[in-house]
């Protein structure tokens, strides 16, 4: 498909390539051959004017002899046919022939223009010498006297000679300038189909699945905005593609992981009941023992499953906000405090660092609530005994930012990127022993989401953890 678009702009330039140089070849041609011709009249008139001076004192005296040698000498030095008759027509000298031999010139239109306007010329058959001759006659005047015509002839072949040589010069240049042409028509296809071909490379790859090819833009005019165009097609479908994968992991890992999460505490409800049909209701201290583990696991499926129905509330529902007026410092100085018994028993230090006069926000204040209570009870849960948590209040222009840092064990780097997501434990074994559904995170940020805000994590493995929220105030 290519090489034919090549060949069709190749043959299109071609073509209005040879029509411009034919014509232009014509005209420069024509107009080459005039100047030429007008050049020659004008050297003859010239010289024909300095030989009528020259014999103008001879023609007065009728020195007829010395006229004939003057034209013979001068006709050798300038290789030409030199004829001068007087008014009546009667040749009196010739460079060529005895002038006895022609007849009266008084019939010659060079001649009869010559003495009516004092200057002729025409092209005509030499009846003397057989061939056709170019002629420029003078008038010789004395006062307000004629006394004859100074008459210079040129064989035509000469100047045909001459102006073959024009056309011959201007063919070549035709010529050169054709196969330049052609060569930079082709070139110029070249370029112009270069992107053409990428880009119908990179669609064909596009269709195969294949988004890492790339068409390099070389310009800024209609090949280069529709190249541009198909990058941003491919990267669109890149991202679109790895996030479908991504979707799709997520949604597989969360299958796995809540049926993991239901299935473990039933297990251990239906084993426990089993047990207790098998007689061990008899005995009362291992009845009300099995029965406070069945009611732990019981709580504990509970707690998923309304985790689940907020987690779903958020996704599918943006009008599940009953926003308020409020001060954030207040509330979260009301969540640490609510924690006190905790940091109490692990012996850990909370401090409140607030930077800002105003920190109100309008917001929905129990799941704002909810997002603290999640981000605070994990920098307990994972902050070893004797560790610092640091709450941070930063009033911004149109924002309230809280960050809550931990010293505790940190996040691995891999696991980062995937902390929010739902039931995704970092150390498995260590989450289930400290409680917790596995979806808190995920909760907050989908919060913070809802209230056009922003959540981010920083973590560097034993050194600590630190969560950063962005609110809007309005």
């Amino acid at each position: 498909m290519t090489s034919r678009i090549v060949w069709k702009f190749f043959g299109a330039f071609a073509v209005l390539t040879l029509i411009v140089v034919l014509v232009l070849k014509f005209f420069v041609s024509l107009k080459l051959s005039e100047n030429f011709e007008q050049k020659i009249s004008k050297e003859l008139k010239s010289n024909a004017m300095l030989l009528g001076d020259v014999l103008k004192d001879d023609l007065r005296a009728g020195k007829y002899e010395d006229i004939r040698q003057k034209t013979r000498r001068l006709a050798d030095e300038l290789d030409l046919r030199i004829t001068v008759v007087d008014r009546q027509g009667k040749v009196l000298a010739d460079s060529e022939t005895d002038p006895s031999l022609m007849g009266n010139h008084s019939d010659r239109l060079e001649i009869i223009e010559a003495i009516e306007k004092g200057f002729g010329q025409s092209t005509h058959f030499s009846d003397t010498l057989n061939y056709d001759m170019k002629y420029v006659a003078m008038r010789v005047d004395h006062g307000e006297s004629i006394l004859g015509v100074v008459r210079f002839a040129l064989p035509l072949s000469q100047v045909q000679l001459e102006i073959r040589l024009i056309y011959r010069v201007v063919l070549f240049g035709a010529i050169a300038a054709v196969m330049i042409a052609l060569m930079v028509a082709y070139f110029v296809s070249r370029s112009i189909t270069l992107p053409v071909r990428q880009m119908k490379e990179t669609a064909q790859r596009i269709a195969k699945g294949d988004f890492s090819r790339r068409v390099k833009v070389r310009s800024r005019d209609e090949f280069g905005q529709l190249a541009k165009s198909l990058n941003t097609m491919a990267d669109e479908l890149q991202q679109k593609i790895e996030s479908l994968k991504q979707m799709n992991r997520i949604r597989t890992d969360f299958v796995a992981n809540v049926s993991h999460e239901l299935k473990t505490p039933l297990t251990l409800i239906k084993g426990y009941i089993e047990t207790l049909q098998d007689k061990a209701m008899d005995d009362k201290d291992k009845a009300r023992k099995f029965i406070a583990i069945i009611k732990e696991h019981s709580d504990r499926l509970g707690h998923i499953i309304d985790d689940l129905l907020s987690l779903s509330e958020l996704e599918l529902s943006k009008d599940c906000l009953y926003q308020t007026e409020f001060d954030l410092k207040e509330l979260v100085h009301e969540i640490s405090l609510g924690f006190e018994r905790a940091l109490a028993e692990k012996k850990q230090t909370l401090t409140m660092n607030v930077q800002g006069g105003d920190l109100r926000i309008n917001a929905d204040r129990d799941k704002i609530e909810q997002v603290f209570v999640n981000l605070i009870d994990n920098a307990i849960k994972y902050t070893k005994e004797s560790g610092r948590i640091e709450l941070s209040l930063l009033e911004q222009d149109q924002a309230v930012s809280v960050t809550v840092q931990d010293s505790g064990i940190g996040i691995p780097k891999e696991h980062l990127d995937r902390v929010f997501e739902r039931f995704y434990r970092v150390d498995k074994a260590r989450s289930r022993e400290l409680g917790g559904t596995g979806l808190g995170l995920g909760i907050a940020k989908h919060i913070v989401l809802v209230h056009k805000g922003k959540i981010t994590i920083e973590s560097e493995l034993n050194k600590g953890t630190k969560v950063s929220v962005t609110l809007p105030k309005k």
